[in-house]
């Protein structure tokens, strides 16, 4: 199961005190995913994959308006071997719901849409916070890994996507209240609100209370950071190994060299010293051979004098 799936699962289950507060959720819905036609007929329906939803929405219409048969559930075709429902609503019930919604407004007489998000329906923190989790069940997801082997190959990502801008654009200015700095583009025939940082994203689920999904991603968060630190150590560690073996290598070939050419004799008495010490110790690190070493020297020193040697191995003509 996704993360996505999870935090909508996790938001369902939340039940409010206020019965109302349903109103604002079903807002967030309706304006995010539902396919909404007001035209000689009040035309609602919606579309999901998540089942949780459906027994949401249902017991929603039977606290609310008494009028759960009216909501037709069918189960429509296989999508990602995940069962897919249509709901919908007869025109009597989706007009009292878009009107209460603030999905719709009277205007002269007749039920027009309204497309931007109603005050009143994010009038306080609690309708808000059931209005973005409408808004987040109906249209959003998250490429966000938990727990998985290729978890590091994605961000953190969370997107809102539907057709309504005004909605989108609305819904960016509030989670700007949040600390959440949302862009909106266009993509193909929708437009996108999408969240990339880290603690914004934490930032957005915690707004809708799905508290879990935050303690989830705050542990995803410090693992990744974790594993970041301890890759970049073992590329120091293996970079430093690579040096080592290079410069040993040269200084090696260096002494190999004067020995052959010249005789290593004819190197000053300090130098001769180093080079028996590197002959002795090929493969040793600088800090290890100042440590083998039987007369005082220290690391630069020992630098410095096994430099000297490559020198004088470079002027030396074959």
């Amino acid at each position: 199961m996704g993360f996505s799936r999870d935090v909508k699962k996790e938001v369902l289950e939340r039940k409010p005190e206020d019965d109302g507060l349903w109103l604002s959720f079903l807002s967030g819905l309706f304006n995010s995913s539902a396919l909404i036609d007001i035209n000689e007929n009040v035309l609602l329906k919606l579309h999901t994959d998540v089942k949780e939803l459906v027994d949401v929405v249902t017991n929603i219409c039977e606290k609310l308006y008494g009028t759960s048969p009216q909501i037709n559930v069918e189960k429509a075709r296989q999508i990602q071997k995940s069962d897919y429902y249509q709901i919908t609503f007869d025109t009597k019930l989706a007009t009292k719901l878009l009107l209460d919604t603030g999905c719709a407004l009277l205007k002269d007489g007749k039920i027009v849409r309204y497309f931007s998000i109603d005050e009143y329906m994010v009038q306080d923190p609690e309708n808000l916070k059931y209005f973005v989790q409408g808004a987040y069940v109906g249209c959003g997801t998250s490429s966000i890994k938990i727990n998985k082997k290729d978890r590091m190959s994605t961000g953190y990502h969370l997107e809102f996507a539907s057709k309504n801008y005004e909605f989108l654009s609305g819904l960016g200015h509030i989670l700007a209240q949040f600390d959440v700095s949302a862009k909106l583009v266009k993509r193909k025939n929708l437009f996108i609100l999408y969240v990339k940082d880290a603690n914004e994203v934490s930032n957005v689920l915690a707004l809708m209370g799905a508290y879990n999904a935050v303690l989830d991603l705050q542990n995803e968060m410090a693992l990744r950071t974790l594993r970041n630190r301890i890759n970049r150590q073992t590329n120091c560690m293996s970079a430093n190994i690579n040096k080592t073996v290079n410069a040993s290598i040269r200084q090696n070939d260096a002494i190999s060299k004067i020995i052959t050419n010249i005789g290593l004799e004819e190197l000053p008495q300090d130098l001769q010293n180093i080079a028996l010490l590197r002959m002795a110790n090929p493969e040793e690190s600088l800090d290890e051979l100042v440590k083998l070493a039987t007369f005082p020297i220290t690391k630069s020193g020992l630098s410095y004098r096994l430099n000297k040697i490559i020198k004088i191995a470079d002027k030396i003509k074959e």
